[in-house]
């Protein structure tokens, strides 16, 4: 992966939020498979909302970019945790991506 596509060209830092073309690019794919992915919840780099005019936003943050680039399966990564930690202090995947 490049990840110099991933530095914001207006602050020259990394981006927070990564806009979905920069997601596309960044992981070889088409833009309107992170689009679809994004809005069907299958594609877990990020969420799309819609609003009441039907527009549509995306988040992707860049940690869960870069977990899904390299391979790691954060759900996984997070059932393996609850396991270890036992049923009385399971976190969640959110608690994981941070």
């Amino acid at each position: 992966m490049n990840d110099k596509i991933l530095i914001n060209p207006k602050t020259n830092q990394e981006y927070r939020d990564v806009p979905p073309t920069v997601a596309a690019e960044y992981l070889g794919v088409a833009l309107n498979y992170v689009y679809e992915g994004l809005k069907k919840q299958t594609l877990p780099i990020g969420s799309a909302v819609q609003s009441d005019k039907g527009r549509w936003t995306y988040n992707i943050p860049i940690d869960r970019l870069k977990t899904y680039a390299s391979g790691a399966d954060i759900s996984l990564l997070t059932t393996l945790l609850n396991k270890l930690l036992g049923s009385g202090n399971a976190i969640s995947e959110r608690t994981v991506q941070k």
